[in-house]
């Protein structure tokens, strides 16, 4: 007997760089195929571009644009997750809160969505899970096996970048089904070590933020994404004041792994990436900019949407890296051992280095 696998389309946009490995072991686990529109391009910018409002930010057109590269595969359904809260005490932006919603009001002519609400504040996400099982006609110890399956994998996910991959070499790994992979790591004499930090949708979509890793890994940037670092350092939440506790759940993340790196200093710079329009990242890009001039960590803000020209951008990026690496080198002549007679020179090097 053949069985004809249900078809669930999932826009490779948004949280799907967050939360897929979860989303796909889970519903593969309950017998559905899954469906990926294709990667970010100029066609789907353009297209979900027109289904926006010109004022919403850039991230959520190119969802629309995902949505409609979707409806040319021929799928069963449409996978639109409900993201409202992760943690107790922060939420989601209303887009993620929204989302759904604002899809079925945006565009015509759709499958039937399938919702996946996640909301921490009035149910553990397991109950979330069963509700979706359960749309999908599967039983409760179908869905509890699915489920510890996707948790196992999403945790295994997450430590292969906290061990120095990338979304998508992690993801390729996870799906190789190699549970005992072994990073590597390569001997390499960079110039720097920059932390990327934002949202994963902007730094992970490599044609959004104009394949900026790369580009820096050829420049022999170091560089480090928020995955990349311990999962513990995200357990507890940021205090911005002593009267004032960020509740907006992603920029949680993101103060945390700032946070972080600013603590320990094993970075030369950081780069945050973010989209225009976008409030809370605006907010937090201010408090990050203070703090890094305060412990003179070099920091550039990078605001991005579909009209981002690719020459500007790198240009800003390659003089920030050209102002790090500069940095460094007159740091290391500074305090190198003088080879000529010290009766020659009429400062000392400690004297000379706090002219910098």
């Amino acid at each position: 007997m053949i069985v004809i696998k249900k078809r669930i389309g999932i826009p490779r946009s948004l949280l799907y760089y967050k939360y897929f490995p979860l989303w796909k072991t889970f519903l593969e686990e309950l017998g559905v195929e899954i469906v990926l529109s294709d990667r970010t391009n100029s066609k789907i910018i353009d297209i979900g571009g027109r289904y926006a409002i010109d004022e919403i930010c850039i991230p959520l057109k190119l969802y629309y644009g995902h949505v409609l590269n979707l409806l040319e595969k021929n799928i069963d359904y449409l996978f639109v997750p409900r993201y409202v809260s992760t943690t107790i005490g922060t939420y989601f932006c209303p887009k993620f809160l929204g989302l759904p919603d604002m899809v079925r009001g945006t565009i015509d002519n759709l499958p039937p969505i399938i919702e996946f609400e996640v909301n921490m504040q009035k149910r553990p996400m397991y109950l979330s899970a069963y509700k979706l099982g359960k749309v999908l006609h599967k039983s409760t110890w179908q869905i509890k096996k699915a489920y510890e399956k996707a948790i196992k994998d999403y945790k295994y996910f997450r430590q292969l970048m906290v061990d120095g991959l990338s979304f998508k070499k992690a993801l390729n790994v996870l799906n190789s089904k190699n549970r005992n992979f072994k990073p590597k790591k390569k001997i390499i004499d960079y110039v720097a070590k920059i932390a990327i930090i934002g949202h994963g949708y902007n730094v992970h979509d490599s044609f959004i933020n104009m394949n900026l890793i790369n580009k820096l890994n050829k420049m022999k940037v170091n560089v480090v994404t928020l995955e990349n670092l311990p999962l513990e350092i995200f357990k507890n939440q940021t205090v911005i004041t002593n009267t004032l506790e960020n509740y907006w759940g992603n920029e949680e993340e993101i103060l945390s792994a700032v946070n972080y790196l600013f603590e320990t200093k094993d970075i030369d710079g950081i780069i945050f990436i973010c989209s225009f329009c976008c409030g809370p990242d605006s907010l937090i890009d201010e408090i990050m900019a203070r703090d890094a001039k305060k412990l003179k960590i070099p920091y550039i803000g990078l605001v991005l949407d579909e009209h981002s020209g690719q020459a500007g951008v790198i240009t800003r990026v390659e003089a920030f890296v050209d102002m790090i690496v500069r940095k460094k080198n007159n740091i290391r002549i500074i305090y190198k051992k003088p080879t000529m007679p010290i009766g020659i020179i009429n400062k000392s090097e400690k004297e000379v280095g706090a002219e910098f």
